[in-house]
């Protein structure tokens, strides 16, 4: 979860309430209308139908249940969500990829618990089951087709982010100036505080979850996405931790020596897409894509304890070095 610093503003109205299976809240400054907040609360609800299962007829469901036999028409919202997907797995070189559905069921990794990993031979299935191009859409009908039996897809981690835009865009359309929506992590934020100064979303310590912050990034517009190797796990009976978010080329959970990535981008979508996809690039090959993306910035954290900021966090992104200083060695990108 992330931090907000300095916000009580004047006016505000706030609600939280517990969706998309994790806390949402959503706050506006310099108002004191309460209705105003009924609008996007109903737009959350309303895709949240749209995306999820009800009585197994989800477009994912159905796709899944058509894969190798007919392509399936599909919401907007859900068409969208598997575009941006695709372009992930595409930029990523397949790292993210959007079908690694079968390997994520098969993992089922999700409040902790106790229990033993996929043996090797199932994760070898369902490996062979993840291949992105092999989706096919069609942009006039609306149409998703895989092409193997037994694929599916997942957008789960593209889904939230997509979401947030829609409840931000719902929010511009009521004349709100300054706001920010929280999706369990999930922060984008509007107009700056009432009296023009910029947010402050605090970066969680990974190594301590909840419990404090390594730095405070401060816009006035923008999405901040957190991921890391700490949020979903479980662990097997000799204490090994196994986390959620899988590598699909070995099927297993993502070594490449980060435990946490912020992306702070303009749409909420892209960081969704981006903290899964440069969590499973690494250190080197992550900042390289950020480079080559107008208007993405980054801070990784690896499991040495570096807290590295890309260039365009200088001056936005301040390191908590009094308080982190000992725990981690911060470099800020020039």
């Amino acid at each position: 979860m992330l931090l907000f610093a300095g916000c009580n503003q004047g006016k505000t109205v706030t609600q939280s309430e517990f969706l998309l299976d994790t806390f949402v809240s959503i706050t506006f400054y310099g108002e004191s209308d309460n209705v105003l907040l009924d609008k996007p609360f109903e737009k959350i609800k309303e895709l949240n139908d749209t995306l999820t299962a009800i009585d197994g007829q989800s477009d994912l469901t159905r796709i899944k249940d058509n894969a190798g036999i007919q392509p399936v028409v599909v919401s907007e919202a859900t068409y969208r969500i598997i575009e941006k997907g695709i372009n992930y797995s595409k930029i990523s070189g397949g790292y993210f990829d959007a079908t690694a559905g079968p390997l994520i069921d098969l993992w089922g990794i999700h409040a902790p618990e106790i229990k033993e990993p996929p043996t090797p031979e199932s994760i070898a299935a369902a490996k062979e089951k993840i291949d992105y191009t092999k989706i096919v859409l069609d942009p006039a009908q609306k149409t998703v087709y895989l092409t193997e039996p037994g694929m599916s897809i997942n957008i789960g981690s593209v889904s939230k982010g997509y979401i947030a835009d829609v409840v931000m865009a719902t929010i511009k359309d009521e004349g709100i100036k300054h706001a920010i929506v929280n999706l369990g992590g999930n922060v984008l934020v509007m107009g700056g505080k009432a009296d023009g100064t910029p947010f402050g979303v605090g970066v969680e310590d990974p190594n301590d979850p909840g419990q404090g912050y390594i730095g405070v990034i401060s816009k006035k517009d923008a999405s901040v996405v957190t991921s890391g190797d700490y949020q979903r796990y479980f662990t097997d009976a000799a204490g090994k931790r196994y986390h959620h978010i899988l590598d699909p080329f070995t099927g297993y959970p993502s070594e490449s020596g980060l435990t946490q990535i912020t992306a702070v981008t303009n749409a909420s979508i892209d960081g969704d897409g981006l903290t899964t996809t440069l969590f499973l690039l690494g250190l080197d090959k992550g900042l390289a894509l950020v480079e080559q993306m107008p208007g993405v910035e980054a801070i990784f954290v690896t499991k040495d304890n570096q807290v590295i900021a890309t260039k365009g966090l200088k001056d936005i992104f301040v390191f908590d070095k009094a308080n982190y200083g000992s725990k981690y060695t911060f470099k800020q990108l020039e």
